[in-house]
């Protein structure tokens, strides 16, 4: 008879685990989930295998489908243990079982009117969506991969690829991209029909694929901050954002611009009804 004694994955819920492909993972915040249920969390664990040979012959009496046996000879127990290591995979996966068994977690593929009012802050969703950068996002990546084009095939054309405006203008762009937090990337979920998207800033540091591979149909896992009402907006990547959380004295205000908004062309402005959430896991 050959067994493992999963005692503890059995217990704490990493035992069939649904298959995912992660392309993004707030560990920082699972761990914070999983220290939550159990009381405690750990990356590492002890796994014991026993076995137990026979040897010599058996003696058994059988009625039907019912058996009795008796070892007869010598037994030989060998016993092995292994230290295994905790994915973050199993980790999501044991959060999401948990607030399924708490009916906690809520499913959607679409939202109406009706749903949108059953929604509140603080649920945890789990959403079949398509990730989108924002426009200061895309524009930025667009202007240093072709800065890195021109980088690598300039040196094999006997004239400029770009003038000096173009030039000038994909420095501008870089420069954007660098005023902003490269830490995190505002993205917006939208379902296929684009009613209520979902916005979330991504931390950069989290991502478990290159940024661009999100760009496709996925699972998102989230918990809901706020809700953006019909008739609000919500302002993404605001080019001078820092500069409007200066604490500036009353001279230093009135020699500022008055508007400090981002230019017609930058300006990426997500319409409610919409949702503001925290990001969790995005997966595939």
């Amino acid at each position: 008879m050959d067994f493992i004694e999963k005692n503890i994955l059995d217990k704490k819920g990493f035992d069939n685990m649904a298959l995912r492909n992660i392309l993004y993972l707030d560990i920082e915040a699972i761990n914070d989930y999983i220290s939550q249920i159990d009381g405690y969390t750990y990356d590492e664990e002890i796994i014991t295998s026993n076995s137990v040979d026979d040897k010599g012959g058996k003696a058994g009496i059988g009625f039907g489908k019912l058996t009795a046996e008796a070892n007869l000879g010598k037994q030989n127990t060998n016993t092995t243990t292994k230290n295994v290591r905790i994915t973050d995979s199993s980790k999501l996966d044991k959060v999401i079982k948990y607030l399924k068994n708490e009916d906690e977690l809520k499913y959607y593929e679409e939202i109406d009117e009706n749903i949108w009012q059953d929604i509140y802050r603080d649920d945890f969703l789990e959403l079949l969506v398509t990730p989108g950068f924002s426009k200061i996002k895309e524009i930025s990546n667009m202007a240093k991969n072709l800065n890195n084009l021109i980088t690598a095939f300039q040196p094999y054309m006997s004239d400029d690829m770009i003038d000096s405006k173009t030039k000038e203008a994909l420095s501008g762009f870089e420069t954007i991209s660098r005023i902003n937090d490269t830490s995190m990337v505002s993205c917006v979920f939208n379902f296929e029909n684009k009613k209520y998207p979902f916005i979330a800033e991504l931390n950069t540091t989290f991502f478990k694929t290159d940024e661009e591979n999100i760009k496709s149909q996925c699972y998102l896992l989230c918990k809901v901050q706020k809700k953006v009402e019909k008739g609000k907006s919500i302002e993404l990547d605001e080019i001078f954002d820092n500069v409007k959380k200066l604490n500036l004295n009353r001279e230093q205000k009135r020699k500022m611009p008055k508007d400090l908004s981002n230019p017609k062309e930058l300006k990426d402005s997500i319409k409610g009804p919409a949702f503001v959430v925290t990001p969790i896991a995005i997966y595939r």
